[in-house]
């Protein structure tokens, strides 16, 4: 054993959950209990407030030990935002650079990130006291309230002992976990670290606009029940009962069983046909009631700091690939914003908000009065990502790669024709790939997509095309990917119907009675996504072909571990050691799969030559990931391996280009996708086209590859 293992217990009256670690210590009445910790496999040693200084572990952290938690964010903030702040000021300040995180570690293996898991995989020799994590609950709250404003804690001597074995099993079981995990590179170290500093930054808020927004939603939110119930005769109370809005819809002699998304357009499709009026409204009403984003609003204000600033909102690897995940507001799931098409009716929106003479229930009047009904809780969910605001004296600078998976995508497969294409359009001289992916697909011209308009169906068909088949997509993940598009199976069945040849239309419908992936769809419908998936694999036959590859170089690898096994030109690669298979990316990172085994099934196929049914052995390569919160079997296919090749190499070249930006002044506050935020200072030398500059070069690793990006500058987050 060597180095150093700490962890805190504490206690507050603030939802660490909800409010996030920085705004958890910020709390006045933030506690700490105690902190158990252990150096070179030695004794397993405790403080507490009171006690004397613990001068061997203050002495490796001077001697530049490297302090290692689970989680080390929370424990570097309560070492410097409380422990430093109440209890001991003359300690030193512990830097992230001074530490070494498992919850990291496990995350950059495909491992669980929540310890108990962790350690359940690993098969660690210590677990988690289930007994003693009973009382370090009950003590992390206060246990009664005083009248004049002060809390009761649980204080207890058993209390206490209780929880001192349980701090010190956990360091204990921490110890292990870090023992079993491979450390970081050196330079996935220097990510986390940046990581680290992202997520001390934080991001401001216009706070103002925040509380004023957040007041709207609720009191949209009563308009709109209180219109449900005068809809329905008071027999639905509220626009979330969605039990009781499927009785009132069958009341009114229109089948429903559910009033789930995916149904809406069919839900509304029969009620126009009975020209039931009111079906629509109810509806409509609960489809704008039930805006989860809205709710963002509310979550602001939980996790927001004094000043003015919300941390923690990245969670490092938090994807299989690599990529963050969001925490707290998950700024991830911020709706877009087109704000070239509606930019103004944004601006007038803050400008109104800034009025201190509308009330809340006038704000939300005047817009029903100029937008109409259903657009209040749209505005305000269209809003979010414009309550990011820069900091005095700073302006925020943003860029969003143009469609790096796309161009990712064609680029490992040697799609020529699509790299091409690519490279014409950041030229100036070639047409928007979309349009170009509808024409390829149906032979024609590219004059005759959408009567030669930049706009229209047809391109956001082939918008579909290119965002739902790419990694090994059909009828399903166009159907998901449609309604996001403003494509349906009705419109998209007649765009296809007058397109495709004859021939081919009745080739794929004859196989409709056959097919597993119905979907519920009618034969039309069901036959034209068909015919959109068959022509977008043709005219993408290298990506195509690049899945059966990547699925044949998987299953070698893990049936004969140690052995290297290049795919897609050798800008990749797998390699299993028995325990986890990698898969070796262009630039060198890698993405673990836990466990990996070959499994051999019997899969049954018509013969398409002569019609009659048959059967192959397929082999194929389980794995285990943590996946929809639990640790679970899973298996590697084509699409998928493509999927994380892709998304994985985006976020190399992110990372490449967060480096670059850092090291030219602009401090990244936030990453969401392929996007970054910055807040530089607000200084003609920091602009976008500069920034657009550095997001353009292409690293070394991905030399060949058509990049571009599209950058702005302003003190709101408007992108």
């Amino acid at each position: 054993m060597s180095g150093a293992h700490q962890d805190f217990e504490t206690g507050s009256p603030t939802d660490l959950l909800k409010s996030g670690v920085h705004r958890y210590a910020e709390d006045p009445d933030t506690r700490i209990h105690r902190f158990s910790y252990r150096i070179n496999g030695g004794e397993v040693k405790g403080w507490m407030p009171g006690y004397p200084d613990p001068i061997d572990l203050l002495e490796y952290l001077a001697n530049g030990g490297i302090l290692t938690a689970h989680n080390a964010m929370f424990e570097r903030t309560m070492w410097n935002k409380v422990l430093r702040v109440k209890y001991a000021p003359h300690w030193p300040v512990l830097r992230a650079e001074q530490q070494d995180c498992t919850m990291a570690r496990a995350a950059a293996v495909g491992h669980p990130q929540k310890l108990e898991a962790l350690c359940e995989v690993l098969q660690t020799e210590h677990r988690k006291d289930i007994v003693g994590e009973a009382v370090m609950k009950r003590m992390a709250k206060p246990r009664a309230y005083n009248p004049d404003g002060t809390y009761v804690w649980w204080d207890s001597a058993e209390d206490y002992e209780a929880l001192r074995i349980y701090n010190d099993l956990d360091v204990l079981t921490e110890e292990d976990a870090g023992e079993l995990l491979p450390h970081l590179t050196d330079y996935e170290r220097k990510v986390w670290l940046l990581d680290q500093k992202i997520n001390d930054r934080g991001i401001k808020i216009d706070l103002q606009a925040v509380k004023r927004c957040d007041a709207m939603v609720t009191h949209a939110k009563k308009n709109a029940d209180r219109e449900m119930r005068s809809l329905s005769n008071r027999t639905v109370p509220k626009c979330t009962n969605d039990a009781k809005i499927i009785e009132f819809i069958n009341s009114r002699g229109i089948e429903c069983t559910t009033v789930k998304k995916g149904v809406k357009d069919d839900l509304l499709f029969y009620a126009d046909l009975k020209g039931d009026k009111t079906v629509e409204r109810v509806i409509n009403l609960r489809s704008a009631a039930k805006k989860t984003s809205t709710a963002k609003f509310a979550a602001m204000l939980k996790c927001v700091c004094k000043d003015g600033r919300i941390y923690g909102l990245l969670n490092y690897w938090g994807a299989g690939p690599g990529r963050w995940a969001g925490r707290l507001v998950q700024p991830q799931n911020f709706p877009r914003f087109d704000y070239d098409d509606e930019g103004y009716i944004l601006e007038w929106f803050h400008d109104i908000l800034k009025d201190e003479s509308l009330t809340v229930p006038e704000l939300y009047d005047l817009v029903v009065m100029i937008h109409g009904c259903d657009y209040p809780l749209l505005l305000l969910s269209k809003s979010l990502r414009s309550m990011i605001v820069a900091d005095e004296n700073k302006k925020l600078v943003g860029g969003d790669f143009s469609n790096i998976e796309g161009r990712l995508a064609a680029w490992f497969a040697n799609e020529t024709w699509k790299l091409k294409a690519f490279a014409d359009y950041d030229a100036g001289i070639g047409d928007d790939l979309y349009r170009i992916a509808y024409a390829k697909s149906f032979g024609l011209d590219i004059t005759q997509v959408d009567g030669g308009k930049s706009k229209g169906p047809m391109r956001q068909i082939g918008k579909v095309e290119e965002l739902a088949l790419g990694y090994q997509g059909s009828v399903g993940a166009v159907l998901e990917m449609g309604p996001t598009y403003g494509v349906d199976p009705y419109k998209l069945s007649a765009a296809v119907i007058k397109n495709a040849s004859p021939v081919q239309w009745e080739m794929v419908s004859s196989t409709y009675a056959s097919s597993s992936d119905k979907f519920g769809l009618q034969l039309k419908e069901w036959t034209a996504i068909k015919i959109l998936v068959q022509n977008w694999r043709k005219a993408n036959n290298n990506i195509t072909q690049s899945w059966w590859e990547l699925q044949d170089a998987a299953v070698e690898a893990v049936s004969a571990p140690g052995q290297v096994v290049p795919a897609l030109g050798g800008k990749v690669s797998y390699y299993s050691d028995g325990r986890i298979l990698w898969c070796v990316l262009p630039s060198g990172r890698m993405i673990a799969y836990s466990f990996p085994k070959i499994e051999t099934s019997r899969v049954k196929y018509i013969d398409k030559y002569t019609g009659e049914e048959r059967e192959r052995v397929k082999n194929s390569v389980s794995f285990w990931g943590w996946k929809e919160g639990r640790w679970q079997k899973a298996y590697l296919y084509g699409g998928l391996q493509f999927e994380n090749i892709v998304q994985g190499t985006a976020r190399c070249v992110m990372v490449d280009r967060m480096f670059a930006a850092e090291e030219a002044g602009y401090p990244i506050i936030l990453t969401v996708h392929d996007e970054l935020l910055t807040e530089p200072w607000n200084s003609p030398q920091y602009n976008e086209k500069d920034f657009q500059r550095i997001m353009s070069v292409v690293p070394s690793f991905v030399t060949g590859l058509p990049m571009a990006a599209v950058t702005w500058e302003d003190l709101r987050y408007i992108k």
